[in-house]
């Protein structure tokens, strides 16, 4: 039996890269995610490890909850306090580990025997060895390029999740925003509804009103009830939608909201150049374009080491049953007959296929969200100004006059209903249109990977609310 040893020079230098590469960042890598999204969103996210860390991001969003919430404080919770975003970083802390797993040599192995002999001379055989892969220390700059690689991709993939978030909260902020917008104005409708049918029961009972007039007139306010009913059940449900991208629970849950939609801005942001801001900006593109780096390095390592599936080094020490020591090196490579890699190799090429293919479907989609979402945004603005302006006033005007005829009796109470009626859809469609406008801006910016730019005449908080 032989036994193998390396020379003092080469343990050195093992314990030399042990030494430098063995330290694991206190802040898991988490501090690249933080640099890449750093004027993307409101606020830095946060990866509390420890409890006081914890305390710290608690105490915040506490503060936060305290005043009513706007889109911009909801977008901060939603990043200080997602469970969904925490465990995600768990990734970038993973392929940091990785990546100073890539600079460390395998753990020499020791080796010791001992033989017996059956007869003279009866001197017991020893062997004793110290083992090393070598194949991995030759490896180790490619392994390192690639597990860095794989470390850019998981901080950008995480990097996107943020902005993911951030836009998911917005939408949500927006959409429990118009519901609730949408109900106190349902609810100031069905009092003003109430009131009317009230005051139509006093007049049909001195006899001053039909029974028609007054079906209608309570049929309206019905309607109404139905109506402000439904909606406030719809707005109970998406404040349930945003406790859970706020990765809120229990008693936080008794916030309140700041609810009336905002106004436009006073106009929008050059957005000439868009699309290639959105193709040099988006981190999933970023973080694809790492992938498949990474693969094809990988790609090329195993096919570049495919004939040596490893290789050992060492040094003989033997002494044989009649007291001889024996000393000398000793290499040994594992013959490369079945396994020549090729599973591996296959595997990565498929690997590379399809991680190109997802690399081009991400861009082309870029492009044409882009497109599709400024196109839409646009008519959104034109339809709300056109409903701010013209429609919702003629409205009002149509149910004013429709009031005052009837009043003098020359308009019966079909026709005051109906004025009514147009002009309650024609407000709610306003509302609609308002919510779609910011939702579609909130998207728009969630396509290009970060806050839309500004224009000489658009002030900067219009365009980031």
């Amino acid at each position: 039996m032989m036994a193998r040893c390396i020379a003092p020079g080469a343990v050195l230098m093992v314990a030399t890269l042990a030494t430098g590469c063995a330290t694991t960042p206190s802040d898991r890598g988490f501090d690249r995610v933080q640099a890449a999204v750093s004027g993307r969103v409101e606020t830095t996210p946060q990866w509390p490890t420890d409890a006081r860390a914890e305390t710290v991001v608690q105490d915040r969003v506490n503060a936060l909850l305290k005043s009513p919430l706007t889109v911009e404080s909801a977008s901060e919770i939603a990043l200080l306090n997602s469970p969904r975003l925490r465990a995600l970083y768990a990734r970038v802390g993973i392929a940091a580990a990785d990546l100073i797993k890539a600079g460390l040599l395998d753990n020499p192995r020791i080796l010791g025997a001992v033989g017996i002999p059956d007869g003279p001379p009866r001197a017991t055989g020893l062997d004793f060895g110290l083992t090393l892969n070598i194949l991995r220390l030759l490896m180790m700059p490619a392994r390192k390029q690639i597990a860095a690689l794989q470390l850019d991709a998981a901080t950008l993939d995480a990097a996107d999740n943020v902005l993911g978030a951030a836009a998911e909260a917005r939408v949500a902020f927006i959409d429990l925003q118009a519901a609730e917008h949408l109900t106190s104005v349902l609810k100031e409708i069905a009092i003003a509804a109430e009131a009317s049918a009230g005051f139509a029961r006093r007049v049909h009972e001195a006899g001053n009103m039909s029974d028609l007039d007054l079906a209608n007139e309570e049929a309206l306010y019905e309607q109404a009830r139905v109506e402000f009913a439904r909606s406030r059940a719809h707005a109970d449900s998406l404040r349930q939608r945003l406790d859970a991208v706020l990765g809120l629970w229990g008693e936080r849950t008794n916030w309140t909201i700041v609810d009336r939609l905002p106004e436009l801005p006073p106009s929008e942001p050059d957005m000439s150049d868009l699309k290639s801001l959105a193709v040099r900006q988006r981190f999933d593109l970023a973080a694809s374009a790492k992938e498949v780096e990474a693969l094809s390095k990988a790609l090329g390592l195993q096919r570049k080491w495919r004939y040596i599936l490893s290789a050992d080094v060492g040094f003989l020490a033997s002494r044989d049953t009649d007291g001889q020591w024996v000393f000398g090196p000793e290499l040994s490579f594992e013959l490369p007959i079945f396994n020549r890699r090729q599973t591996e190799i296959a595997r990565f090429d498929a690997a590379l296929s399809g991680a190109t293919s997802r690399l081009d479907a991400i861009a082309i989609e870029t492009r044409a969200d882009v497109r599709r979402l400024l196109d839409q945004l646009y008519a959104l603005r034109y339809e709300a100004e056109h409903y701010k302006d013209t429609i919702v006033p003629l409205h009002q005007r149509i149910t004013r006059l429709t009031q005052e005829q009837y009043n003098f009796m020359l308009k019966d109470t079909f026709d005051l209903l109906a004025a009514k009626r147009s002009e309650i859809d024609t407000y709610r469609a306003y509302l609609a249109t308002i919510h779609d406008y910011w939702t579609t801006r909130a998207q728009l910016e969630r396509v290009v990977g970060g806050r839309l730019p500004l224009t000489n005449g658009a002030n900067s908080a219009a365009a980031d609310s």
